[in-house]
């Protein structure tokens, strides 16, 4: 009988280990079991090619979580046990000791097996890889007795094992059948590492490669290609590494360099996932499957896939990182190099702090950095990652005293709920087109939801959009020259006969059965109208393609939990924006993929928060538009007064500085360094260049946000959220196009173009 385990993660390394933890400890429930082919818990593999090689005591193993911490997390741990078979259709996996095992959500991460020649003698005892830990301890086993060694690969492992081995007094010879470093088509960094390695007593032959191994039970000598014959006591190879997917045969799953995974992480299958090296993602960033062997992306790839096998549904669009460290120098490797593409350096190899900055087209794709500040390469990542044009930073790029910081990496509209009130955001987005201002993010809640799907849908004429869309909303109204007047009338006509293209009142629809009564109502009007309106001015196939990046959130009536809808993750329709509008008891909910949503507005009517979550911060420039003043001159004097102003309060932007947090992270940035201060200056230099305490100790470059905000008059009416008369459109759009202007400190236009037609 198979036992039956809620979460089983395959893989005893850092991305297995990284998911069973994710999943406990952000809330799931239910059994976890996680499967490791090591009899060690799982470790981080990373440091096996340096401190465990060059230290003559064999330092401790870098365990991926603490002692008992998997008990603490009621996570079940097997260790020494391989998964031999999986049936993908009945969800069940076979252990090579004879268990069946039957899973709800299931995570592969088995990582990657070391490449192996198929020499002459290439069995011979001395010949290591190194993979795991039992490879490291076998070769420690036999630096006791070796005085030479040879290492076969210029790659990062190469290079990082030749120091080690040479820190160890051992006579070393390096052989690279390209030259060193070849990925990064930098022959003036291949030479100079060339330089490095030499300096040290590393004997380096490029061009070159093995063609056999002497010896009798033990290799004695490598023969070369080119005609060397290399006494030695030991071989490494640093040739590369290949997915673990053997145990996958017959599984279906689709393997192609490794586990073929969508950018979400998850495999044609659903509930099964991949993760780390085995994983062959689709990257966003780049635009392409990838496989990536480093234990930054398997941490990254592993919280992520356990937060997606509990339903979040979010992409990796990460930057990849590597790095290296090679006797005294240290760098780091971020994004994708391919051939041609074009480099600004900054900094000096000579000088042990240089950079390169590979462009395409003005576009950052991959960045060299040795010896650079950590502040410096997280810029750059954040970059790399939203494709930002440096074609008019390229002087700054190649100045090393020049901050990075300044450069906006990404333009970001966060347009408010608040009914009529939209077409105050019409005017705004008016005015910041005409500055030049235009949007890489667009974040809208209910009618800023509509008016972001719209500038999303049509980047290049967003505000032509915008415009013809409040035409066909607006209505009449009697031109009276009492204002005050107007507008209560008009008010009072939409609250007793709707908007003919958004909303109708159901007292005027027929009822034809008892269902339809007014006690059976969840609402008081109809919004089937605006749908079709919608449909007119969106193009929601090209929503997935558009250059703008929507994001709308709703509230799921039944958990109340905020729900973001993503352009660049979910496939929208009209439900989803019109989920984001919902706003009760006026609106019914809005039902998509059988789950039930009102108006985000409930919980938030500003979505910053959910735009830094799904994008990050740094280096952001962003424009708020805010409908509802968070001040007001003077107190509510009636019932409708307080309820109005109760909305103002409700709906008002608010932006949340925890300042206490942000000191208490400063703290501890300053304690870092304090103890980095107390290391040897190597192993320091070493540190700094680690991708995590790049990424937690480089302060991302600032956001910047400029807020415009709607002035709301004393006179105005408690109910002017629904006022859609065309008169008031066209007064709202004004003012936020004045007010835009002004925030952006341009000229008042004499003259800006109507908004909505002249009114009834």
């Amino acid at each position: 009988m198979a036992t039956h385990f809620d979460f089983v993660v395959i893989g005893g390394g850092v991305a297995g280990a990284t998911a069973a933890e994710t999943l406990r400890a952000e809330g799931a429930e239910g059994s976890i079991l996680l499967l490791a082919a090591e009899p060690h818990p799982p470790y981080k593999r990373a440091s096996l090619s340096m401190a465990f090689l060059s230290e003559a005591q064999a330092p401790e193993p870098q365990w991926a979580l603490p002692a008992g911490a998997y008990g603490a997390l009621d996570i079940d741990l097997r260790l020494g046990t391989r998964v031999a078979r999986l049936d993908t259709t009945e969800r069940l996996l076979w252990t090579d000791c004879g268990e069946c095992v039957h899973f709800g959500q299931l995570l592969i991460a088995t990582g990657s097996r070391a490449l192996q020649l198929d020499l002459p003698g290439a069995t011979l005892d001395g010949i290591h890889g190194l993979r795991s830990l039992a490879d490291a301890q076998g070769l420690r086993a036999d630096l006791q007795t070796a005085r030479r060694a040879v290492v076969i690969g210029g790659s990062f492992t190469g290079l990082e094992v030749a120091a080690s081995l040479r820190q160890r007094g051992l006579e070393v010879t390096l052989i690279e059948r390209a030259g060193l470093l070849d990925a990064l088509h930098r022959p003036d960094i291949a030479a100079f590492f060339e330089g490095v390695l030499k300096a040290q007593g590393v004997r380096v032959l490029t061009g070159d490669a093995p063609r056999a191994f002497d010896g009798t039970e033990r290799v004695t000598a490598v023969h070369t290609v080119g005609g060397h014959t290399l006494p030695c006591d030991l071989v490494v190879l640093g040739i590369g590494v290949a997915p673990d997917t053997g145990f996958l045969e017959g599984s279906g799953l689709a393997t192609d360099e490794g586990i073929v995974v969508d950018r979400f992480l998850q495999t044609a299958v659903p509930g099964i996932f991949a993760a780390g090296d085995v994983a062959s993602f689709f990257d966003p960033v780049f635009q392409r499957q990838r496989r990536i062997g480093h234990w930054d992306n398997a941490v990254k790839q592993g919280r992520l896939a356990a937060r997606n096998m509990r339903g979040q549904h979010l992409p990796y669009a990460e930057v990849s990182y590597f790095d290296c460290h090679v006797f005294e120098h240290s760098f780091n490797l971020l994004g994708l190099i391919e051939p041609g593409l074009e480099t600004v350096d900054r900094g000096s190899l000579a000088s042990g702090s240089f950079a390169s900055f590979y462009l395409q087209d003005g576009v950052p794709r991959a960045l060299f950095s040795l010896g650079r500040p950590s502040q410096e390469t997280r810029v750059t990542e954040t970059l790399i990652q939203h494709r930002v044009n440096l074609q008019a930073h390229r002087a700054q790029l190649a100045d090393p005293q020049a901050p990075l910081d300044p450069i906006p990496n990404q333009t970001i509209f966060i347009l408010q709920g608040g009914g009529a009130l939209g077409a105050f955001e019409c005017g705004v987005v008016k005015a910041l087109s005409e500055g030049g201002i235009r949007p890489d993010i667009v974040a809208g809640v209910s009618i800023g939801a509509f008016n972001s799907a719209l500038i999303a849908s049509n980047p290049d004429r967003a505000v032509e959009a915008l415009e013809a869309f409040w035409q066909e909303l607006a209505t009449g109204s009697p031109d009276l020259p009492d204002e005050p007047l107007r507008r209560a009338l008009a008010q009072g006509m939409v609250a007793m006969f709707g908007v003919q293209q958004f909303f109708q009142p159901r007292w005027f629809q027929p009822m034809l059965d008892l269902q339809q009564l007014p006690m059976h109502w969840t609402s008081l009007y109809d919004t089937t109208p605006i749908k079709q309106l919608l449909k007119k001015y969106i193009d929601f196939d090209r929503l997935a393609s558009s250059p703008v990046r929507l994001l709308v959130s709703a509230v799921d009536v039944e958990t109340s939990e905020l729900v973001v809808f993503d352009s660049y993750v979910d496939r929208l329709t009209p439900e989803h924006i019109l989920a984001s509008g919902s706003l009760p008891p006026s609106f019914p909910w809005t039902t998509i993929n059988g789950r039930h949503y009102w108006d985000g507005g409930i919980v938030s009517n500003s979505p910053l928060e959910q735009v830094v979550a799904r994008c990050g911060s740094a280096g952001k420039r962003v424009f708020i538009i805010d409908l509802f003043p968070g001040q007001r001159r003077t107190l509510p004097q009636n019932l409708a007064e307080v309820m109005a102003r109760r909305d103002e309060i409700l709906y008002s932007e608010r932006i949340r500085s925890d300042v206490q947090t942000r000191g208490v992270v400063h703290g501890f940035q300053q304690l870092v360094e304090d103890v980095m201060a107390e290391l040897p200056p190597e192993a320091a230099t070493r540190l700094r260049h680690s991708p995590r305490f790049i990424q937690q100790m480089g302060n991302e470059a600032p956001m910047h946000i400029t807020r415009i905000v709607r002035g709301g008059s004393e006179d105005e009416a408690p109910s002017s959220d629904y006022d859609f008369s065309a008169r008031t459109v066209e007064q709202l759009a004004l003012s936020g196009y004045r007010m835009a202007r002004q925030a952006l400190g341009l000229p008042e236009a004499t003259d800006p173009p109507a908004t909505a037609p002249p009114s009834a």
